[in-house]
C-alpha cells in the first residue's frame, strides 16, 4: 500500500509527464469476447502464480511473482490475494450460468481464503494495516453472498472470518482527527486507502451511519474540489508529543477513487437513503467518476485507456478502478455523461491491455518446466503492467511477472465482461 512520505518506498504517484505510445499483441484471438478475454486471465494466473499455501492441501495461494519465491520467508502481499480472491468471485458470479464451473469456482476461493489464514499465522486479522483487512473484507463479504447464490447458505468460516475483520476496521474508525479510519496499528496516518474501502464496508454490513461519517470525513479533509479527486491521506506529524498537528499528504492514486465511488453508489441505494440524499450522493458520484476521467485517464491511438502505476502494490491500483468504473457504468440513475465516460474507461483498458498481451507455452515461461497443463489447453497470457504499452516492451521475455500486474489485468477484463453481459 502507498505509504506517507518518510516512510516505507511507495508505488510511483501518477505524473503528467508520462507519454503514451502505440500499442501493438498478438496477431491471434484479437475478436475474442470480453468473457473469453477474462477467462484467459483466469486461467493465466491460476498457471503462473497458483499453488499450496505452505505446501498444505486443501489451501491456495498466489506467489508474489513468477518465478516463484523459494523461501518461504518471501513476502506474500496480504492485500494482493484479496484482490485475487475478489476476481474468483467475479469469475464464479460470470459463470453462474454454469452451475458446475461456478461451484468449481467458488471452492477455489475457499481454499484461497484457508490459504491466507494459514499464511497469517490462522487469523485473517493478524495485520497491522486496516486498509489491508477492509480490501479482505470486501471480498469475503461478497464469497459469502456467493456461498448463498449458488448453495443457498453461507460457509462459517467465511461468515466468521468477516465478523472478525469487521471488528478490527471498527477499531480503525475513531473520532481522532476528526473521524475517518487509520492506516495502520500505529495510528499515525489516516487516509483515503483504508477510509475508503471500510466506508464500503460499512454500507454493505448495513452500517450507513458510519459510512456516511467515513464519507464525510473523506469530503472535508481530502476531496480536491477542483480536480475532483481525494488526497492521499492526513499524517500526524510529532505524534504522542502532546501537540500534534498534520500534514496532508497531497498525492493522488488511482485506487482510492474506487471504493468511494462504490460506497457513494451503494449508499445512495441502501435501505432508509432519502430522495434528497440518494441525488446528492448519485451526483457526488458522478463528480468522482468526472474527476478520475481526468486525472487518471489517458488517450492511445483509438482509445481512452486508464494511467497506471508500474508493478508492486501500485500494479494493482488502476484494476481496483476498474472495478467500480464498472460498477458506476452500469448504475440506472448515474447521470449518464459519468456512466459513458466510465464504460469508455474500462472497455478501453481492457481492449488495450488485451491487444498488448504477450502469450508463451507454459512450458517456455522461466520457472515452468514439463509440458503446457490441461488446465489452460496451452499458451497463458502476460498481460502489460501499462495499458499504453505491450508486454513485448513492458514485460519483455525472461523478466519476472509479478502477480499485482496480472491480477489488475484480471480484474479489468472482468469488468469489462460486466458491461458485455447481456
Amino acid at each position: 500500500m502507498p505509504s506517507p512520505a518518510g516512510a516505507s518506498p511507495a508505488p510511483h504517484p501518477l505524473s503528467s509527464a508520462s507519454t503514451a505510445g502505440p500499442v501493438a499483441g498478438p496477431a491471434t484471438d484479437r475478436t475474442a469476447s470480453a468473457p473469453e478475454r477474462a477467462d484467459t486471465a483466469a486461467r493465466s494466473v491460476r498457471e503462473l502464480f497458483a499453488g499450496r499455501a505452505l505446501g498444505v492441501p486443501g489451501t491456495l495461494l498466489g506467489a508474489p511473482g513468477h518465478p516463484r519465491p523459494r523461501s518461504r520467508t518471501a513476502p506474500w502481499h496480504y492485500w494482493w490475494q484479496a484482490h485475487l480472491l475478489d476476481a474468483l468471485v467475479d469469475a464464479a458470479l460470470r459463470h453462474r450460468d454454469e452451475p458446475a464451473r461456478a461451484e468449481g469456482i467458488r471452492r477455489e476461493a475457499h481454499r484461497l481464503l484457508r490459504g491466507i489464514t494459514l499464511r497469517s499465522g490462522g487469523r485473517v486479522t493478524q495485520n497491522s494495516y486496516y486498509d489491508d483487512m477492509a480490501w479482505l473484507l470486501l471480498a469475503v463479504g461478497r464469497l459469502a453472498a456467493l456461498d448463498r447464490e449458488l448453495t443457498g447458505r453461507a460457509d462459517v468460516a467465511c461468515l466468521d472470518a468477516g465478523r472478525a475483520l469487521l471488528a478490527r476496521i471498527e477499531r480503525g474508525h475513531t473520532a481522532d482527527l476528526g473521524g475517518g479510519v487509520f492506516w495502520n496499528t500505529r495510528h499515525d496516518v489516516k487516509n483515503t486507502a483504508s477510509s475508503a474501502p471500510a466506508a464500503l464496508a460499512f454500507v454493505r454490513t448495513h452500517r450507513t451511519d458510519q459510512a456516511r461519517a467515513v464519507l464525510g470525513w473523506l469530503q472535508e479533509n481530502l476531496w480536491d474540489p477542483g480536480r475532483k479527486v481525494f488526497h492521499d491521506g492526513l499524517v500526524l506529524v510529532a505524534a504522542g508529543s502532546g501537540s500534534e498537528v498534520t500534514r496532508r499528504d497531497e498525492r493522488l492514486f488511482s485506487y482510492n477513487s474506487g471504493p468511494v465511488l462504490g460506497a457513494l453508489l451503494e449508499l445512495a441505494d441502501a435501505p432508509g437513503t432519502g430522495a434528497d440524499d440518494r441525488a446528492r450522493l448519485l451526483g457526488t458520484a458522478a463528480d468522482v467518476v468526472a474527476g478520475a476521467a481526468e486525472a487518471y485517464g489517458r488517450t492511445v491511438p483509438g482509445r481512452r485507456v486508464l494511467t497506471t502505476h508500474g508493478g508492486g502494490d501500485g500494479g494493482l491500483f488502476s484494476g481496483i478502478l476498474a472495478r467500480y468504473l464498472a460498477q458506476a457504468a452500469l448504475h440506472p440513475d448515474l447521470a449518464e455523461p459519468a456512466r459513458r465516460a466510465a464504460a469508455e474507461l474500462v472497455t478501453g483498458t481492457a481492449d488495450a491491455l488485451w491487444a498488448g498481451r504477450r502469450e508463451a507455452d507454459p512450458a517456455t515461461v522461466p520457472g515452468r518446466g514439463g509440458a503446457p497443463s490441461a488446465r489452460t489447453g496451452g499458451a497463458v497470457a502476460i498481460f502489460s503492467p501499462d495499458p499504453a504499452r505491450p508486454a513485448e516492451q513492458a514485460q519483455r521475455p525472461g523478466a519476472p511477472v509479478e502477480l499485482s500486474t496480472q491480477v489488475q489485468a484480471w480484474t479489468v477484463l472482468e469488468a469489462a465482461a460486466r458491461l458485455e453481459r447481456p
